[in-house]
């Protein structure tokens, strides 16, 4: 869920951060997501904090969606298949059936 942030950078006792990095693995019924932050510029490792998150397949596709949006992005298409066009593409390296 989105929210606005006020002029300080918080909302309620939310604290703001800057996203400096982020894992994931899968997770017997869903995906663990752990996410590395921090509050400062120029932070060094010891200021940085690590947070995981669980979340189900379908949250995170969810968000993948909603972080696609936002930027508007979007995926690349899928190959097109069949065998002669692979065929193709894997002698060519990649630039034939398109």
């Amino acid at each position: 869920m989105a929210t606005s942030l006020d002029p300080r950078g918080t909302h309620g006792s939310d604290e703001f951060g800057v996203l400096v990095g982020w894992s994931h693995a899968p997770f017997q019924r869903g995906i663990q997501l752990k996410v590395q932050s921090t509050c400062s510029e120029g932070a060094v490792p010891r200021d940085i904090a690590a947070r995981s998150y669980l979340m189900t397949r379908n949250q995170a596709l969810i968000l993948a969606k909603y972080l696609l949006d936002a930027t508007g992005q979007r995926l690349p298409d899928p190959p097109r298949g069949g065998p002669l066009r692979r065929l193709l593409r894997r002698i060519t390296g990649g630039k034939a059936g398109r």
